[in-house]
C-alpha cells in the first residue's frame, strides 16, 4: 500500500510544476550561479571551506529543504482542504501510511537534485570528493527525515495549499539565504550565523558539510534533526488521523 502511494503522490507531484521548479531547478540553478562566481575561492569569508564546496554542501541541503518546507506542506494541505485525507481514512487508509509515502517521496526528488548538483559540480567546477561518503548519506537520510517530518506536520496544520505554500515560501527563503545559499557566514553578523545555524536548515547543510569537509560528523546537528523526525511524525500522525 505505501510503495503503491509513494508512486502516486509521485504522478500527482509531476503535474504542479510550480513546485518542481521552486524545489528542484531553482536551487540547482542557482548553485551553478554562485559556483561561476565562487569556484575554488578561498576567501576567509568562507570559514575555512573553498567556494565550491561550501555552495554545493549548502544547496545539497536546499534539496531536502525545499521540499520540506514547500513541496510536503502544500501538498498535505490541499489534500486535507479538498477531503482526500477523509476519503482516506473512510476506505482504511491508515495516517501511518500517508505519512511514510510523503517521505518517500521527499526523498527520491532530494536524490534526484541532489545527483544533479554534484554532476553538474563534478563536471564544471572540479567539486572535491567527499572525506566521508558514509557520513554526508547519513546526514542527507536524517535530514531527508526530519524534514519529511516538519513538511507534513506543516501541512496538517495549515488551512489550504496556499496558505502552506506561502508559510513555506518564508520558512525557506528565510533561514536558507542565512546558512550559506547567499551571503557567506564571513560577512554576516556573528550573531546572526549563531542564530541561523540553530535553524532546521542551518542544522541540515552542518549534517551535511561536516563530513564532505571535514571527514568526521556533526553529532549535534544529526541528533536535533533526529529528535525533530521523530517528534514531527508522532504529531503530524495524530494531527492527519483527527483530519
Amino acid at each position: 500500500m505505501i510503495a503503491y502511494l509513494a508512486w502516486t503522490e509521485v504522478k500527482l507531484l509531476a503535474r504542479e510544476p510550480i513546485v518542481l521548479v521552486v524545489s528542484l531547478m531553482f536551487p540547482i540553478l542557482l548553485m551553478v550561479l554562485l559556483l561561476a562566481s565562487f569556484s575554488g575561492d578561498n576567501d576567509p569569508v568562507f570559514v575555512g571551506h573553498d567556494g565550491t564546496s561550501f555552495y554545493v554542501t549548502s544547496y545539497l541541503g536546499a534539496a531536502i529543504a525545499a521540499m520540506g518546507f514547500m513541496g510536503t506542506p502544500t501538498h498535505v494541505a490541499s489534500y486535507r482542504d479538498s477531503g482526500v485525507l477523509r476519503r482516506f481514512q473512510s476506505a482504511g487508509v491508515p495516517s501511518r501510511a500517508m505519512v511514510v509515502s510523503q517521505v518517500s517521496v521527499l526523498a527520491i526528488l532530494a536524490v534526484v537534485g541532489a545527483g544533479a548538483m554534484i554532476g553538474l559540480a563534478y563536471s564544471g567546477f572540479d567539486l572535491a570528493a567527499p572525506e566521508s561518503v558514509a557520513g554526508v548519506a547519513a546526514g542527507f537520510a536524517v535530514g531527508v527525515a526530519a524534514f519529511a517530518a516538519i513538511g507534513v506536520l506543516l501541512g496538517s496544520f495549515m488551512p489550504s495549499a496556499r496558505a502552506a505554500q506561502g508559510l513555506g515560501l518564508v520558512l525557506f527563503f528565510g533561514t536558507f539565504f542565512l546558512v550559506g545559499g547567499g551571503p557567506p557566514p564571513g560577512v554576516l553578523p556573528d550573531a546572526l550565523n549563531d542564530i541561523a545555524g540553530w535553524t532546521p536548515t542551518g542544522l541540515l547543510v552542518d549534517a551535511i558539510r561536516t563530513p564532505w569537509t571535514e571527514g568526521g560528523l556533526d553529532t549535534t546537528a544529526l541528533a536535533t534533526l533526529a529528535v525533530m523526525a521523530a517528534v514531527g511524525f508522532a504529531l503530524a500522525a495524530r494531527r492527519l488521523a483527527r483530519s
